[in-house]
Parts: C-alpha cells; structure tokens; sequence
C-alpha cells in the first residue's frame, strides 16, 4: 500500500485529501462527520466581523438535477461566511473543532475575512486563532459574492482583494508581521492576472497558497418562467467541468511561483481528480462541492481510489507522483504546420474495424460533417478528407476505442485518445 502522508508548512500531514472552507469546517459536529472519513486536513469556515455575509436567504442550496443528468453535479447557492457569532465561534466551537481535529489527526486550519483592504480589521482574527493553538490561517479574499446585503464600506470584501496585486500584498504582509504562524492568501478564479497577485504574495511573505474559490452563477427555471432560487447571483458548484478551468488557474500560480506551497481544489469529485492536482504541483488537494452533492463518503472513496491508483502505478510516496508543471507550455509555443495550416489536412482518422460498434456517434458528433457510416452495409465509418479538418473530436467521444489520429502519407499513429498528442510537425512542414 502506497504511502499518502505528506507535508505541508512543516507540519506532517497523513494524507493530501482534505475540505476546504465551508459548512464542514465550522462545527466540532460537521468536522467530525468528514473527520471520520480518514481526511488529512480541513480549513475551517471564514470567520468575520462584516454586515450581512452572516445571515443568507434560507434556503440557501439551489441544486439543478432536474435539469437535466448532465447537471447533476451542478448547484448555485447564496450561503456565504460563517453566521455565527465571531465570538461565539471562538470560545465554543474553535476549541472543540482543534480538539476532534487532534483526535482524528486532521491538521485544522483556520480562515478568516477582515474589510477588504484595511488590514488592521483581519489581525485581530489572526492573533486570536494563533492564541488557541490554530497552527496556521488562510485569508479568505476569493468569496465571489461575501458582499450580499453588505453596506457601502464592506463593498471590496472578497473576491475584489484577490484580483489587485498590490492590494493582495498590503495585506499579506501586515498578516504576516502579526503573528508566528503561516499564513496562506486564497486566491479567486476571477483574477486574470493570477501570476501577477501569486508573485505580490511571495514578495509580501505569504507562506502558501490556495486556489481556487468559486465562481459567480445564476440560473433561470424555464417552466416557471422566473429565475431558480434567489433571484441573484451567487457562488456556484459546475460540477467536474468546473476542473477543466481549476487546473489550468493554479497552474498560472504553481508555475509562477513553484516554490510555494499551494492548497489546489476546484471540481475535485473522484480520486483520479486529486491525482491531476497533485500532477500540477498542488501540495494537498481539497474537495467540497463533491461532499454537498455525493455526500460525506465521497471523501473515503476518493482517498482509498487515491491509494489505489498509486498501487497501479508504482508510486510508493507522494513525491513519486509526476510533475507535469515541467511540460507546461504556452499554446502559441507547440509546433504547429506554417506559415498557414494546411488545406488538406495531414492528419485523419483511422477507424479499427473489430472495436467498432457502428453506433454512428463519429458522425453524429463530427463538427464538419466529414464522416458516414452506412448501417445497412455493417461496414466501420467512412470519412471524407477534403471535409476532414483533422480535429480529433472523434477519438475522444468514440464510446469504444476504436478511432486514432494518424498521419495520412505514413500511417504513424499521432494520437490515440491517451496523454499528449505527438509532435509530428516537421522543419520543412510548420514552425
């Protein structure tokens, strides 16, 4: 069995796989539920002393199942920081929450919202935290919608601190200088400069860095002819499609800054999804939308599927698992046909006769109408090249294997709907 313990900030932590702020995090009850599951670590609910986020419209889960399987994943809700009482918090449930925590060996860590850019509002938090023994504090800048019902001053609460860099480095470095413990900045999936706020971190002194929050998101219910919910916007699960952009913003920070810690998270619903953020240099790898949708067992399964996959691979520790960050390239830097692609293309489809069920999805599906399939005839699909853009779209939706991509003049195999693509582009053919 592989070895999942790992580390983060100098503290040893039993497994990568953890909750990161939400309901979980901000009870001894509800962390004990997830506790259970043999997690790793939990960042505990925002704290904060701001009008409004404590109260949200109830209730607050919006799922959209019913709009079809294809959504069922996928929710919008306009629950925001924690609504209860700071002090409260503070000397009820924190030491219960530090206490359950030691007992399972989660490593608990605490997360706080001030007042946007004012750093003195987020140090009381901080010095309270580190008083009880909390060993280390994200500051929660990503909540996409933490300024409901806030008034006027409360207005750059949020998400809107994570998208300056020169902001997000004010208040990094006042945290900081504050207290003993790390601090870790949480960034927003709405920054388009996240390299830029990633470096302002690192200059500040932030010790870590997590990613990524979620994002803006209504709905409208078409049989009610109204919207679905609250009528507003709120913060969001997208489901695993959500992943597809997750990854690629952290990767903007890991890349950038591959020094630092990072706490990686957006649309982690299985095991294979925690292995695609440890690929891409993620030290631990939260899931919390997985847990609303699929229940809290979700996170049992995805650490023993974890552990699986790393059997299958031979991985015995952590640090045997790759690092992609190394093959990480700008789009414009792979080598493509030049000056201008080429009429006909070079690369077509191959389809293999004996895995192919004649389903006729390759033609249903293909973007430019190329392929046929004659049903009468039995016979494997045809395409037309001079239709043909080489696209691959049929590799990747050919429920049975049975299509790759190969290079027309020589039949070498240039993608068989596993891993990168080959770099086929020659001196004499493209740039």
């Amino acid at each position: 069995m592989a070895d999942l313990t790992t580390k983060f900030l100098g503290v040893e932590v039993k497994n990568p796989v953890g909750v990161t702020s939400c309901d979980y995090g901000g009870v001894e009850r509800l962390v004990r539920r997830v506790a259970e599951q043999g997690i790793g670590w939990i960042i505990a609910k925002t704290v904060h002393k701001i009008d409004g986020p404590h109260r949200w419209p109830r209730p607050f889960f919006y799922s959209l199942r019913h709009f079809g399987n294809d959504l069922k994943d996928s929710w919008v809700g306009t629950q925001m920081f924690h609504n209860m009482p700071y002090e409260k918090w503070l000397d009820e449930e924190l030491p219960k929450c530090l206490k359950t925590a030691k007992e399972f060996d989660v490593l608990f860590i605490g997360s706080c919202s001030g007042i946007g850019a004012d750093h003195e509002t987020w140090i009381p938090f901080l010095k309270d935290m580190e008083e009880r023994g909390v060993p280390m504090i994200e500051l929660d800048t990503g909540g996409p919608h933490a300024t409901f019902g806030a008034v006027d001053a409360h207005k750059n609460v949020g998400a809107p601190l994570a998208l300056d860099p020169a902001t997000a480095a004010k208040v990094t470095k006042a945290c900081v200088e504050a207290v003993k413990i790390p601090i870790i900045f949480k960034t927003t999936p709405q920054c388009v400069n996240t390299a830029q706020v990633a470096l302002a971190i690192r200059e500040a002194g932030g010790q870590a860095i997590s990613g990524n929050n979620a994002f803006y998101a209504t709905w409208i219910d078409h049989e009610a002819c109204t919207f679905y919910g609250v009528p507003a916007s709120g913060g969001a699960s997208m489901g695993r499609g959500w992943q597809m952009f997750s990854l690629a913003k952290i990767l903007e920070t890991t890349c950038t800054v591959p020094d630092m810690p990072f706490i990686g998270g957006g649309g982690c619903y299985t095991y294979d999804d925690l292995a695609r953020h440890l690929m891409i240099g993620c030290d631990l790898v939260g899931m919390c939308s997985a847990i609303y949708s699929r229940g809290v067992g979700v996170l049992s399964k995805s650490i023993t599927g974890l552990n699986d996959w790393m059997d299958r691979k031979g991985f015995k520790t952590i640090k045997d698992i790759p690092d992609l960050r190394k093959d990480y390239m700008y789009l414009r830097d792979w080598k493509r046909e030049g000056p201008y692609m080429q009429e006909i293309t070079p690369i077509v489809p191959e389809f293999d006769d004996e895995k192919c069920n004649r389903c006729g999805l390759c033609e249903t599906i293909c973007p430019y109408g190329a392929i046929t399939l004659d049903k009468q005839a039995g016979t494997k699909p045809t395409f037309d090249r001079e239709l043909c853009y080489g696209c691959g779209r049929c590799v990747g939706d050919c429920p049975t294997w049975a299509v790759k991509m190969i290079k027309h003049d020589t039949g070498e195999i240039i993608w068989d709907g596993r891993g990168v693509i080959k770099d086929w582009v020659t001196d004499k053919e493209g740039y």
